[in-house]
């Protein structure tokens, strides 16, 4: 088998799925992962096709599972899954294309729905994406932070980005907030909705009428923001 290679296996209900094989010098045994991209097998390098189609076999029916829990997600979202060529940004969905260049930046084609990321290194284009959703979200919080922190009279300490995989945002007692590097991927009333919501955590920490009255005077579409987020929130994201 090659490195990367597919496989189609029959499902419990008879649908037909396509796993993706991938081999795996790091790999000491079979995994199994379902994801928004669908199916996929790591391997160690030494097994065989039908070791491989047996342990699938074995786990069809937590495979089903997964796919059915993501169709589900799926048919909330908005703009439907991000595929693997594919980001958010300010809510909107744009592919990507990765140039081979001496310095590092990004250019968006609003014409194409497209975001070219020049790298100095294909291979490590990621990291080089993950720092442009930083610097976009350091612009955003810088401006709308302390809009907010002086129009809802809140006052705060420091403003932290952090790589978080659950959480949007968070706080502390000692008055520091922190965002989700990917804050910028959210459309803007989302963000504002995040930033909103945790400035009145300083005041209110916890979820209690009273936080969420204050929530609503300030914002008294926050329903529909929480509503999106649970919606599409698990597909914001950079893998």
């Amino acid at each position: 088998m090659s490195s990367e290679s597919c496989l189609e296996v029959t499902l419990p209900d008879d649908s037909i799925v396509s796993a993706i094989l991938i081999k795996s010098k790091r790999s000491r045994r079979l995994s199994i992962r379902v994801n928004r991209y669908g199916v996929s097998v790591i391997y160690p390098l030494n097994e065989g096709i039908e070791s491989i189609r047996n342990f699938i076999n074995v786990n069809n029916k937590w495979i089903l599972k997964k796919i059915r829990f993501y169709e589900k997600l799926n048919d909330k979202l908005e703009y439907g899954p991000l595929q693997k060529n594919e980001i958010i940004y300010l809510g909107r969905k744009y592919g990507i294309q990765i140039v081979k260049d001496n310095t590092q930046y990004a250019t968006i084609s609003e014409n194409l729905m497209k975001i070219t990321f020049h790298v100095k290194d294909r291979r490590t284009y990621k990291r080089s994406v993950v720092g442009w959703y930083r610097q976009q979200t350091k612009k955003i919080l810088d401006n709308k932070v302390p809009f907010y922190g002086k129009k809802l009279s809140i006052s705060y300490g420091s403003v932290r980005i952090r790589n978080q995989k659950t959480r949007w945002g968070s706080c502390s007692k000692q008055g520091n907030l922190n965002f989700n590097l990917l804050l910028s991927a959210l459309p803007i009333n989302i963000i504002d909705y995040i930033i909103i919501h945790e400035l009145f955590h300083l005041i209110e920490f916890n979820h209690s009428s009273l936080f969420w009255k204050l929530v609503q005077d300030a914002l008294p579409t926050y329903k529909h923001c929480k509503t999106w987020l649970k919606n599409n929130g698990t597909y914001i994201q950079f893998d």
